[in-house]
């Protein structure tokens, strides 16, 4: 068994193995390209492969994030093939990953939420066996979040009543231009600095997958989707200025997107990494469909 750096030619061997590996969160060529080449940290050294007779029985992904209390690692990807476990591949390649994070500066590792490109918040629940291995080597679980999911069927997300009297305060609910790209990211460099690569993502799209609403003061609330996971029904980020929030704002953004998804095919959107339920429940009707531990092991920790 040999360990390598990833090379353009594997994407379809790791396909192969990932969807045969990973039940709950499957690819597509275009998705995986998405999750690793296209990712702007992306770096083949801490992108490997697992061999086996030529054959493909082991994936890895590793990459540092610059974060407010240091250079953060994430162990963004890793899967093993079913018929070659228990033969300590997954922890060959979790070490590799490893050493080269913490060579890189890494002060924390994290496992899978590596926003802005990333494909789960956290390690699903029903990974048992994902679970027991990383405590195994040493991570601990800080939290949890969750995904929800939004029946888009039977609901009309008809906003325009609702944008009417924000129109009557002052407040202009529309689709973000091109012009509106400035006022977009000062908005985002006020209050969430974090998410300025996935919005900015939605300008790129056709139509630009993003809902602003504009007063005197400019850009003061966004809703996304198509922001990550491009073409999987992806809400959000979305976020609504402190001063303009108890106005309704946030839940006419969201409802414009759901509509959007709803015209793009989907019968579902997905709302990720979720913290305030309640919100979501009474804007979209949305439920708890997966839950995440959250685990991170620190660097005194190795």
């Amino acid at each position: 068994m040999m360990i390598r750096p990833v090379r353009p030619e594997d994407a379809e061997s790791i396909l192969t193995l990932w969807n045969g590996s990973v039940p709950h969160d499957p690819l597509t060529l275009k998705l995986l390209q998405e999750k690793i080449w296209r990712d702007a940290h992306f770096v083949a050294d801490t992108t490997l492969v697992a061999e086996d007779k030529d054959t493909c029985v082991g994936f890895g992904m590793g990459l540092i994030r610059p974060a407010t209390d240091g250079p953060r690692g994430y162990i963004k990807l890793l899967a093993v093939d079913p018929a070659h476990r228990r033969q300590g591949i997954g922890g060959k390649l979790l070490a590799a990953l490893e050493d080269a994070l913490w060579n890189q500066g890494a002060t924390v590792l994290r496992i899978c939420e590596s926003a802005p490109n990333y494909l789960t918040p956290g390690l699903d629940v029903r990974y048992t066996f994902g679970l027991l291995f990383f405590e195994k080597h040493g991570y601990k679980r800080f939290g949890d979040t969750y995904n929800l999911d939004v029946d888009l069927a039977g609901q009309s997300f008809d906003t325009s009543a609702k944008e009417n009297q924000l129109f009557k305060k002052g407040r202009t609910i529309r689709r973000a231009t091109p012009a509106d790209r400035e006022g977009v990211m000062a908005l985002l460099q006020a209050y969430w600095p974090p998410w300025q690569v996935e919005v900015a993502t939605c300008f790129t799209n056709m139509p630009i997958s993003l809902h602003i609403a504009v007063s005197d003061a400019g850009v003061v609330g966004f809703s996304a989707y198509d922001a990550n996971n491009l073409n999987t029904g992806w809400f959000g980020p979305m976020g609504t200025a402190p001063s303009e929030r108890g106005l309704g704002i946030g839940g006419v953004l969201l409802q414009r997107c759901l509509h959007d998804m709803r015209n793009q095919g989907h019968k579902h959107s997905i709302i990720p990494w979720v913290g305030p339920i309640g919100f979501y429940a009474h804007y979209a009707q949305a439920t708890i469909a997966r839950v995440f531990y959250r685990y991170e092991k620190q660097q005194d920790a190795r």
